[in-house]
């Protein structure tokens, strides 16, 4: 309980206004759930739809979404669409042309062309929903059929969602029009009476974590605080970590400070198998100063979540690497809210159960043909970091 006391002291010395109260919220964690979450919630929408993700691919599971979209515009539904124009390259014309002549709003995010080339490098990937005002949700979704499907053989991606109402829902309105050409409008006629008054009571509070390089790095700030500020345990899970040098000594000595620091990442069924071998090259190093690795089974672990303390929670759209903590525009929110540290604790103890634990002696021993990709990558890495932020003070 003193640790615990200490590490929100630590955590919230500053700028504590931004929290707000959390007065109703659902967290899902698999893709049927987060599918059926969206496709309910899309579907009562009454009045306005706001909808920003980094994949919006073809197919069928996209297409239905594409479809409850499309009639709600036409119903008179305000609807907003930001695609991230990298991410989603993929997006079909005649989508397109269906969103517009049903009334949605669709905005692609930086589209690659030379003038503001490095401007228009930067990424959105984002993954916003809200709705009417009342509901909001981000998380790690995509809308993929890989993400449901996966492929032949393989489950669905293990993803995460979490939705939450009350003041934050506003705060997400703004958010989401940043990347929008429109101003914020207001919500239609009559929402805002509708709105819910809700009790002062609430599950606890919570607050963007929003990161905009180069203005804004708020999401490895915190991150950084969190992982500083820690007594008792720092709990990762992320499919990518390759965060920058920092953070690795800031990971390094809470374990010298007797943390417990385990990372949850993803195992031999990923997305990108070439840089599985980059994220290894980090293993021996983080074995060797006490960092417990565990490689999730059975699935492409996608989600992005961190436990501190079992007291401080983030989640949402950051990967623990270079390109969402130094580069692309992202969105996490920041909980304490009891019962969410609660089921993520269980379900980080339930994943840990069913994934493969690194034993750093078999390890060290591995042979020369895997170290050498390692190699490879991780001097890329170093050199891709070096170059991008050059004299940069982290």
């Amino acid at each position: 309980m003193v640790e615990s006391r200490l590490l929100t002291g630590h955590l919230l010395r500053r700028r504590t206004r931004q929290q707000e109260a959390i007065p109703d919220w659902a967290l899902l964690n698999d893709m049927q759930s987060i599918a059926a979450w969206l496709e309910t919630r899309l579907s009562a929408a009454s009045s306005e739809i706001l909808l920003e993700n980094y994949i919006f691919a073809a197919g069928l599971w996209p297409r239905q979404i594409l479809r409850i979209l499309c009639d709600k515009a036409l119903t008179g539904v305000a609807v907003y669409i930001t695609l991230d124009a990298l991410g989603s390259r993929s997006f079909p014309e005649s989508w397109i042309s269906e969103l517009r002549q049903s009334g949605a709003h669709l905005h692609f995010y930086h589209r690659l062309q030379l003038k503001g080339l490095e401007k228009r490098l930067r990424r959105t990937h984002r993954r916003i929903v809200a709705i009417d005002g009342q509901w909001l949700a981000v998380g790690g979704f995509a809308l993929d059929d890989e993400w449901l499907d996966a492929k032949p053989g393989s489950p669905p991606y293990r993803d995460m969602l979490f939705a939450c109402r009350g003041a934050l829902v506003d705060r997400g309105r703004e958010i989401f029009f940043r990347h929008r050409p429109e101003h914020l409008p207001a919500l239609p006629a009559g929402v805002s009476e509708e709105k819910e008054v809700f009790s002062p009571e609430s599950w606890g509070e919570g607050r963007f974590l929003e990161g905009t390089p180069p203005a804004s790095y708020a999401v490895r700030r915190r991150l950084l605080a969190a992982i500083r500020g820690a007594r008792q345990s720092i709990w990762i899970a992320t499919p990518y970590f390759n965060p920058d040098p920092v953070i690795l000594r800031s990971i390094y000595r809470a374990v010298q400070r007797g943390v417990d620091v385990r990372l949850l990442l993803a195992g031999r069924i990923t997305d990108h198998p070439l840089l599985r071998f980059g994220i290894q090259a980090y293993y021996q190093k983080l074995m060797r100063r006490g960092v417990h690795i565990y490689e999730y089974q059975g699935a492409f672990l996608h989600a992005k979540y961190v436990l501190v303390d079992r007291s401080w929670a983030t989640l949402g759209s950051a990967n623990f690497d270079f390109l969402s903590l130094w580069f692309n525009h992202e969105l996490n929110l920041e909980l304490r809210l009891a019962r969410v540290s609660l089921l993520l604790h269980g379900l980080f103890v339930r994943e840990f159960a069913i994934s493969r634990k690194i034993d750093p002696e078999p390890w060290r021993k591995r042979p020369y043909w895997r170290r050498l990709p390692e190699w490879c990558l991780a001097q890329l890495d170093r050199w891709v970091q070096a170059h991008a932020m050059g004299q940069r003070r982290y």
